[in-house]
């Protein structure tokens, strides 16, 4: 698929943390045609029994998805120097749970394109994404609509917005 005539972008920032943490993966969908956000959530592990479960929550929310079409962006995992010794013993759960992302999204035949976080947030901070109207600021919160966004939420709509507007990184 050609991520250039998708509508929808279907963007997840995964935290593929179960057993490290109980991680919170952030998505959100993108009507590129609107430029609004069609839908948005997150997928906490804390609401499962097993990290198997977990990752399989991210496989129905891409079933859940797919009459959209959308072409699909992840934030991808590096392993920055000045964070490695944090990371000494990890069971590296994130990448786990992209590559199954990845795999599924293989046998959908559904585009996907790996993003770095470093791309996006410098280039799309908050007070650019509100003036774009993408979302709105109360204080130090952020809004789509009238509900509060998470972190997770933001970082996802950040690489949307970044694939809408570059098709891959710039």
């Amino acid at each position: 698929m050609n991520a250039k005539r998708s509508r929808y972008i279907l963007a997840i920032d995964p935290s593929g943390n179960f057993k490290e943490g109980k991680g919170i993966t952030g998505w959100c969908l993108l009507d590129t045609a609107t430029k609004k956000v069609a839908k948005f959530g997150y997928i906490s592990a804390e609401m499962y029994p097993n990290q198997y479960a977990y990752w399989d929550a991210h496989i129905t929310l891409i079933d859940s998805l797919a009459g959209y079409n959308p072409a699909v962006v992840i934030e991808d995992y590096l392993l920055y120097g000045n964070r490695a010794t944090n990371q000494i013993n990890s069971r590296f759960e994130t990448p786990q749970l992209i590559g199954v992302i990845k795999y599924e999204c293989y046998k959908r035949g559904v585009y996907i394109y790996i993003q770095t976080a470093v791309s996006v947030k410098k280039r799309w901070n908050n007070e650019i994404l509100v003036k774009k109207g993408y979302w709105n600021s109360k204080g130090r919160s952020y809004y789509i609509g009238e509900i509060l966004v998470s972190d997770h939420v933001q970082d996802a709509l950040r690489h949307a917005v970044h694939f809408a507007t570059f098709g891959k990184e710039k």
